[in-house]
């Protein structure tokens, strides 16, 4: 239990609901990875499958049947109610390019936050076997096991970058692909998993160093960044740039970066 704005908030007394809530969206979507149903157009090169819209469905009518009051920040649906006191930022698949043609590495991310912070958060990576949890002030867990980010130099570093423009932005890839030749020289690897929820967690668990993101958006990383900041770690933003990882490190990958 902790103490936000004066008030005491028990952010530990939503992680069971949001651990079923993941569990349970985990088992929705797993069977269809690779045949998720009709594909719909969301912009020129982004589109949604039918079991983003089944699973967020279903998430967020779980959350309202129980909190009827809280608000609700959804990838799909957008904003539902007018309170902040409360607010879920939900990404039901997030990293759909990946579960559409049956690659594993996506996710489920639901963060629980209070008065524009965060204090709980749940990923689960269904096709994995691993759900990645953190409420504010307790530590970042993997199945039950405390993690915690591992210390390295950036020369030692894995480096996860986010993406490349998905709307053919060539200017806007240009810049991206300079600030990977900028990168490549100064780390050890840098890899491009194709899903926050991913990525994040496998910082928070030692498995990547850090991840390099052009303006992510909030339902990709709200509940990732918990899992950052409770296993040691920080993010930086700046001119565009969100980089996670130990505050060493980022503020490094920063300098080596150009303007976008």
């Amino acid at each position: 239990m902790g103490k936000l704005d004066g008030k005491m908030v028990n952010a530990e007394s939503f992680l069971p609901f949001m651990l079923e809530l993941a569990a349970e969206s985990g088992k929705m979507i797993l069977p269809y990875a690779g045949n998720a149903g009709e594909e719909t157009l969301k912009s020129k090169a982004d589109f949604v499958t039918e079991m983003d819209l089944k699973v967020e469905k279903y998430i967020i009518d779980e959350i309202l049947q129980r909190y009827p009051d809280h608000r609700i920040f959804s990838e799909e649906a957008g904003v539902l109610g007018e309170s902040k006191e409360y607010e879920w930022v939900i990404d039901p698949i997030d990293g759909t390019v990946n579960y559409s043609p049956g690659l594993p590495f996506y996710g489920i991310s639901i963060a629980l936050c209070y008065q524009d912070e965060c204090i709980a958060g749940v990923i689960t990576l269904p096709a994995l076997r691993e759900t990645f949890w953190a409420v504010k002030g307790n530590g970042t867990f993997m199945n039950g096991k405390k993690v915690v980010m591992r210390e390295a130099e950036i020369s030692d570093a894995y480096v996860s970058f986010g993406d490349f423009s998905k709307e053919g932005n060539r200017q806007s890839n240009a810049h991206r692909l300079a600030a990977f030749g900028n990168l490549i020289n100064e780390v050890y690897r840098i890899r491009m998993i194709g899903s926050a929820a991913v990525t994040l967690s496998y910082i928070a668990a030692g498995r990547l160093d850090a991840a390099v993101y052009v303006r992510p958006n909030r339902y990709d990383v709200a509940a990732g960044e918990l899992l950052i900041t409770e296993s040691g770690g920080t993010w930086l933003e700046r001119e565009g740039y969100t980089i996670y990882g130990k505050e060493k490190i980022v503020q490094e990958l920063m300098d080596l970066l150009p303007s976008l």
